[in-house]
């Protein structure tokens, strides 16, 4: 199955209105049934130092997505980004699947990166989600940033039958580029999945807005430091259980704990 993916990368501000806006911009450039994707904390805005992240903020996340839900309806495009949200007076850092018939899909970040261990509570759930493009059913998950080192979590969900791992990072530290980006094609390749990074714009990032065939091949990267949105068109046929089908389950296996 062919389908396309509309990758974008921007610079978010710790102003939710203009990170709409923003995005909003991107996705005038995208096409019916695209598949949009940005970087994590791209509509809240993200920082290693978290003490922007006030209640106060939520409000307008609330209406942002809401904004998000309509304009996905309306162009029939299916979203997927990032944001810091408040449920049950907890803070968590996650990532959304929107889709035109009202869908919404929320992960929250299960590992969370030592700065965030004070402000965000850790999710608790590998999930996955299903997107509907010409009458068939893909389904889905997404990670969010130093998850990449815990290959364990993507060996998990494609075993579960995700077929597109999203990859939402806001990550900085050019020399950091060549593992990460690594990393990246080793989850493609291991698993035999397309891997969908996306990261916020920069000269220094850390890790490449690109996308990475079940090959381990990578079909796209964008210029680092360049806010813009690209369509990039993508085969599922490609994707594979050659590896998977061989592990030594009998001396390891992973599951999910209930």
């Amino acid at each position: 199955m062919k389908l396309h993916i509309a990758l974008a990368q921007f610079e978010p501000s710790f102003k939710v209105l203009k990170n709409l806006q923003k995005m909003t911009d991107l996705i005038s450039h995208s096409t019916k049934g695209d598949i949009v994707v940005f970087p994590e904390g791209c509509l809240s805005g993200y920082s290693d130092n978290l003490d922007f992240l006030q209640k106060d903020i939520m409000k307008d996340i609330d209406l942002a997505i809401v904004e998000l839900q309509q304009i996905s309806k309306e162009k029939d495009i299916h979203l997927i980004f990032g944001s810091c949200i408040i449920e049950d007076d907890d803070w968590y850092n996650a990532g959304f699947y929107i889709s035109p018939k009202g869908v919404k899909h929320t992960y929250k970040k299960v590992n969370l990166a030592f700065h965030e261990r004070e402000t965000f509570k850790a999710g608790n759930e590998l999930s996955c989600f299903y997107i509907e493009l010409d009458g068939k059913q893909i389904k889905c998950a997404i990670q969010l940033c130093r998850e990449i080192r815990f290959p364990e979590q993507w060996k998990f969900l494609s075993l579960q039958g995700s077929e597109i791992i999203f990859y939402l990072t806001n990550t900085l530290g050019s020399e950091h580029l060549p593992v990460w980006n690594s990393h990246l094609i080793s989850r493609a390749a291991e698993n035999q999945r397309y891997i969908v990074s996306s990261n916020i714009t920069s000269k220094e990032q850390g890790c490449s807005t690109m996308i990475v065939s079940p090959k381990g091949n990578i079909v796209k990267e964008l210029v680092s430091d360049i806010e813009t949105i690209e369509r990039i068109s993508i085969n599922l046929e490609y994707n594979s259980d050659w590896y998977l089908s061989q592990s030594r389950t009998d001396l390891v296996n992973i599951r999910a704990r209930a």
